[in-house]
C-alpha cells in the first residue's frame, strides 16, 4: 500500500469512520426515470419509422430493383 493511501485511510479512520466517497447528483431514483424516459424515447422513434418499407417507391420491398447494380466491386 502506497504511503499517501494509507495516510488517506488513516485521515477517514480518525474522522470517525463516515467518510462520503462519492455523491449522487440526484436521487437514485431518478435514474430509473430517466432511463424509462431514454427508453420510451426510443421507441417512440423506432414506432414514427414503423412500416416504411412497405412504402418504398423503388420497389427494394418486392425484390423488383436492386440498388447495388451499376456499383463497383471492389
Amino acid at each position: 500500500m502506497s504511503p499517501a493511501l494509507s495516510l488517506h485511510l488513516l485521515a477517514a479512520a480518525e474522522e470517525g469512520g463516515h467518510h462520503v466517497v462519492n455523491e449522487l447528483p440526484f436521487p437514485p431514483i431518478m435514474f430509473g426515470v430517466f432511463a424509462m424516459l431514454a427508453f420510451l424515447l426510443l421507441l417512440g422513434f423506432l414506432w414514427t419509422f414503423r412500416n416504411t418499407l412497405a412504402l418504398d417507391p423503388h420497389g427494394v420491398a418486392d425484390a423488383h430493383h436492386n440498388p447495388d447494380v451499376g456499383r463497383d466491386q471492389h
